[in-house]
């Protein structure tokens, strides 16, 4: 059975298989899909005399974009592979102000309680791109008043009309699409904060051939937990063919971004 995605069990596994974190199939997708907004609303609030900390950031690819233009930012994830990476690419780099440090923020890992990194009161900006949600009950701890926090999340895909038609372990379920929002109010709450903005995404992203959309469907699982590309090519085929268009099968990609502002 496959192990459940976006799980410590899951991410550990793939650490294994590829170096850093990021989607290994080939789409497309048009410009202000999200994810290219949220890396946008940070050089918007960056400032050369900010502290930041880029929270589960994996290879450290938006720390290190973002180190040019701030004093400094911290870059935390639980993968070391991935930390190491970042580490080294920082020093190819010759970037002095960048810090990555190997560390699991979560309750489990810290007697019971969220365990941000750091010190009290020692940044102007957190970021997180497509992490867990945990770590804003740390957050104001470690923020200095008036610190802003953005977080890009991702959204399970809405079922497309063409889904069951999937060999079964290639399929997904359908999912409540007004799940995230609640969540991170209910956190903010708990932590004593407030929600500023939220922005919410909706976009087509298009998959140019079957192969690359097996490759979406089977990401993060073993040969033996998945039937082969040769298996199920001919229903993927079909798909294509049947709902496909010029550029190739457009699914949905949904994202949010949300920001608060740390009270003074």
């Amino acid at each position: 059975m496959p192990l459940p995605p976006h799980t410590a069990a899951w991410y550990d596994r793939l650490a294994t298989w590829q170096q850093g974190y990021s989607y290994p199939w080939r789409s497309h997708l048009e410009p202000w899909h999200g994810d290219d907004i949220y890396s946008a609303l940070i050089r918007q609030h960056l400032q050369a005399d900010m502290d930041v900390l880029d929270i589960a950031c994996a290879q450290g690819e938006v720390a290190l974009e973002i180190a040019p233009y701030c004093r400094a930012v911290v870059g935390y994830d639980r993968i070391a592979a991935w930390i190491s990476l970042a580490q080294q690419v920082a020093q190819e780099r010759g970037l002095t102000n960048t810090t990555f440090i190997c560390h699991d923020s979560s309750a489990e890992a810290n007697g019971g309680r969220v365990r941000l990194p750091s010190t009290a009161s020692a940044f102007d900006l957190l970021i997180c791109s497509k992490g867990p949600f945990h770590w804003i009950e740390d957050a104001r701890r470690v923020a200095r008043p008036g610190a802003v926090l953005l977080m890009l999340v991702p959204d399970a895909r809405p079922l497309a009309v063409w889904t069951a038609q999937l060999p079964k372990p290639l399929r997904w379920q359908e999912s409540d699409p007004h799940w995230a929002r609640p969540a991170i109010e209910q956190r903010l709450k708990e932590a004593e904060l407030s929600l500023h903005s939220w922005w919410s995404f909706d976009v087509p992203e298009i998959f140019p051939n079957p192969e690359e959309l097996y490759i979406w469907r089977t990401w993060g699982c073993t040969p033996d937990e998945v039937p082969s590309f040769a298996e199920v090519a001919a229903d993927l085929t079909r798909i294509f063919t049947q709902y496909g268009g010029p550029r190739g099968l457009e699914i949905r990609r949904p994202r949010y971004i949300w920001k608060t502002i740390v009270p003074k």
